[in-house]
């Protein structure tokens, strides 16, 4: 549901009045943005490369259970693409949306795309499923795990926490990313881990209603706001951000750029680049050094896989 309309504004407040302290505190997965063992990218990372730019929307109901009052209706499938701004597509109950990539996302260490909701705060989550294809006919799920209590169903005045979630998209507040490894679907028939053309998320009905409800990997029923039955229903989509393609392989930087040695143990060197300051990130993202010049001293990394960034130059290395 999209956070930016008067009617939610008006829900928020009323929203605002719940507490941390009324959450059991035991919860399996990883914790919100700012908190030691999230997962939560943000979208200024400098481990995103680039940004989804190609999107289809097909709707769904605003209310499941009461088809004639229509589809979800908020944005455009443009609002879905580029950099996460918090201009939204809601999807509405079970609606979906794909993207279509012409340069194939591949698997390498860390997460290799993330997907923004527009979450007004933390422990607010409207989720969806995610699916990827290498042939963009037959899509593999990402396996899903929600440990959310479903004696009470959850509605649009009332927090849950993102602790309880694992695999479903919309676990993190706006402008912070939940992060999809393709490490996770290794072994799954017919699917080319590294060529990835697209990727489908598929709104997650959170009725706790048998005859309407949604269920993670293991059988258990997913719980989130429901009803959200207006135009802006259902899970709403920022963007997707990408962090691994084949058209940023280490090969291609080479045209342009280079570093050695690689592997490296304790300086770096680099070819190509412009005087301008350099970064250096995790998988995940973070900055662990910035630099001038044509070297670099690595030796107090931890042994790994970085990136190295300037501008659009970006070269993985890995650090004995």
């Amino acid at each position: 549901m999209t956070k930016t309309n008067g009617y939610f504004l008006t829900l928020s407040l009323a929203m605002l009045s719940f507490t941390h302290s009324e959450f059991s505190f035991c919860q399996s997965y990883a914790p919100e943005p700012g908190v030691a063992g999230s997962t939560a990218i943000h979208k200024d990372s400098l481990a995103i490369t680039r940004w989804a730019d190609q999107l289809t929307v097909n709707r769904g109901y605003k209310d499941i259970q009461q088809p004639e009052l229509g589809l979800a209706a908020y944005g455009l499938d443009l609002d879905g693409i580029g950099i996460a701004d918090n201009i939204v597509v809601s999807l509405g109950d079970g609606g979906s949306a794909t993207a279509n990539f012409s340069n194939p996302i591949q698997n390498e260490d860390g997460p290799d795309f993330a997907i923004f909701e527009n979450g007004f705060s933390d422990h607010y989550m409207e989720l969806a499923y995610v699916e990827v294809s290498s042939n963009g006919i037959d899509y593999t799920r990402f396996q899903s795990i929600s440990e959310i209590p479903t004696d009470v169903q959850i509605d649009n005045f009332t927090f849950s926490d993102c602790r309880y979630v694992h695999n479903l998209a919309g676990k993190y507040r706006v402008y912070f990313g939940t992060p999809f490894d393709l490490s996770d679907l290794e072994g799954s028939p017919g699917l080319d881990l590294n060529h990835i053309i697209s990727i489908r998320i598929i709104d997650v009905i959170g009725c706790i209603a048998p005859d309407f409800s949604s269920y993670d990997s293991e059988g258990n029923t997913i719980n989130d706001p429901y009803p959200t039955n207006f135009d802006s229903g259902g899970f709403d989509l920022d963007a997707i951000g990408i962090m691994n393609s084949l058209d940023l392989s280490i090969e291609e930087n080479k045209v342009t750029a280079g570093i050695f040695p690689n592997p490296v143990t304790n300086i770096l060197y680099l070819k190509g680049f412009t005087n301008d300051k350099k970064y250096i990130v995790n998988p995940m993202g973070a900055l662990v050094l910035d630099f001038f010049g044509d070297s670099a001293n690595v030796g107090e990394l931890r042994p790994g896989i970085y990136y190295l960034k300037q501008a659009s130059q970006i070269i993985k290395f890995i650090k004995n």
